[in-house]
């Protein structure tokens, strides 16, 4: 889980109220994040746009890696059987769930 410092937690009537506040910290770094809370519950995050873009190319970079990125580690038996269970993963039926 994200760890929140106490500034970075915002009501989501704070953040109406100061929206252009918020947004010069996030801009100037003053702040990194801010997690809006509403009813006591967390349901969003806010986040600068170069924060933003480096989580989704990370994310993409992630998910094109392939068993065979890591044949420096695994046999190449073990790895023929992963990249087997992973092809067979994605055959599941999300419906039959």
């Amino acid at each position: 889980m994200v760890a929140f410092e106490r500034k970075e937690i915002i009501s989501a009537t704070q953040l109406v109220r100061q929206f252009s506040t918020f947004l010069t910290e996030l801009s100037n770094r003053t702040l990194n994040k801010i997690a809006i809370v509403r009813n006591n519950e967390m349901e969003a995050v806010v986040l600068p746009v170069a924060e933003y873009e480096r989580l989704v190319t990370s994310a993409k970079q992630a998910s094109q890696k392939s068993i065979k990125d890591f044949f420096g580690t695994l046999d190449s038996e073990s790895a023929a059987q992963m990249e087997e269970a992973v092809r067979d993963c994605r055959k599941v039926d999300l419906n039959e769930w």
